[in-house]
């Protein structure tokens, strides 16, 4: 029985062979095509994941104009795209000062204002104020200007900068950016910013997405540093809490130095590696252990010159980033809990300095991995230094109180 068993299976076992031998030529050759183009469709689908997860700096092209960008034709858009976007870095620096005549047609580059002095009647509304913020201007640019913000809280740091700037440099223009002051505040601060170098102006920021509002991420500076070159020739960037002991020749430097490179900051040991999320990197097509030896510059004080180079090559990538909110807060990233003992020590810390890194990102590009272009050694900051919110507000009620003792009119609390 066992023996029969055996003798159909090896049977089949032979004839199955042999039909396998006939017909093997073109099933084998079917079985081929098969496979190929099954490796086809996989690579093809591995193309369109890489494509679709490709991080790009694409905005809405409404916010450009309010930013002062002039609206391309869709040829010229497709024209210029890649300059816009992924090439900006490819420019040659040092030839930046050859450049400064050149007029890029993207740009509204000869918009212009002269800050006017403004004073906020007792009864005005401060909605009225606020939503007269944004539109574009056409007046006429001074040469130099100071600039800073403020929010809600802020105001006694506001008020003690406006009187250092005018201490220091009474010839100097200064442009206070209110971002949220309440109708108190606002007036308060007017009261000492109520002459013709120094204005408030309330800028509104619900134009823009969400998240610009936000303070953990900063994204409304490079909106208003675009503003105020709107305005003037050249800027001084500074946080409100910053003051300036340096004199009108440590100035008159800053400004030689700033004409022959567009941008200048002050550099810290800190690597932008290590303050910025490996993700952002993604966003500008570079590798983030290109920068583990790039010191990072902080934006408490910077200085900008409106030029066709900084408008293009800085502040238009660096803004596309403020206003790409997985650009400039990708998932993970947080702004405290450093920790700087990770050896080696340009490794990401772990903290991430939102409109900083982005900021750095752009420079380091920009200038082919070379701080010394556009930054200072943090040695020579020494013309500036920092007070606190509590110090502001402190000096300025014992300003209050002493002068209650003497005023005809005293200070009341209310």
């Amino acid at each position: 029985m066992r023996t029969k068993h055996f003798i159909v299976v090896l049977c089949c076992i032979i004839t199955s062979t042999l039909l396998f031998i006939i017909l093997g030529t073109s099933e084998s050759s079917d079985l081929k095509n098969i496979v190929s183009h099954t490796h086809q469709q996989i690579n093809k689908i591995q193309e369109n994941l890489r494509v679709s997860e490709e991080k790009k700096l694409e905005i809405d092209a409404k916010y450009l104009t309010l930013l002062g960008f002039t609206t391309l034709s869709s040829a010229a858009h497709n024209a210029t795209k890649n300059t816009l976007t992924s090439n900006y870095y490819k420019y040659d620096a040092q030839n930046t000062k050859d450049q400064r005549s050149y007029k890029y047609p993207g740009y509204m580059l000869d918009v212009e204002l002269l800050p006017n002095s403004r004073e906020v009647p007792e009864n005005y509304q401060h909605s009225q104020l606020h939503n007269a913020a944004v539109h574009l201007f056409n007046g006429t640019k001074v040469n130099f200007t100071i600039v800073t913000y403020v929010q809600e809280g802020q105001a006694p740091s506001a008020i003690l900068l406006s009187q250092n700037i005018a201490l220091k440099f009474p010839n100097e223009y200064l442009i206070i950016y209110d971002l949220g002051l309440s109708e108190e505040e606002l007036r308060a601060l007017t009261a000492y910013c109520n002459n013709s170098h120094c204005t408030v102006i309330s800028y509104d920021l619900s134009v823009f997405p969400s998240h610009v509002s936000d303070q953990r991420m900063h994204a409304y500076r490079p909106i208003i540093i675009k503003d105020a070159l709107m305005r003037s020739k050249s800027i001084l960037f500074a946080e409100n809490y910053i003051r300036i002991r340096g004199t009108s020749h440590d100035l008159i430097d800053l400004k030689r130095h700033l004409h022959l490179v567009g941008v200048l900051g002050w550099n810290t040991p800190t690597a932008v590696s290590t303050r910025t999320h490996p993700k952002m990197f993604d966003y500008f097509q570079t590798d983030a252990d290109d920068f583990i030896f790039l010191r990072m510059v902080d934006l408490d004080t910077v200085l900008f010159e409106d030029t066709s180079f900084v408008t293009e090559k800085i502040l238009l990538p660096w803004i596309k980033c403020a206003l790409t909110l997985e650009c400039l807060d990708p998932i993970g990233a947080q702004s405290n809990g450093c920790k700087y003992n990770k050896k080696p020590q340009y490794r990401y810390s772990g903290c991430h300095s939102y409109d900083t890194s982005a900021f750095n990102i752009v420079l380091g590009l920009t200038w082919h991995l070379d701080d010394s272009k556009y930054s200072l050694p943090s040695e020579n900051y020494n013309i500036f230094y920092r007070e606190t919110l509590e110090q502001a507000t402190k000096i300025l009620e014992n300003r209050r109180r002493n002068s209650s003792e003497t005023s005809e009119h005293p200070f009341t609390d209310e």
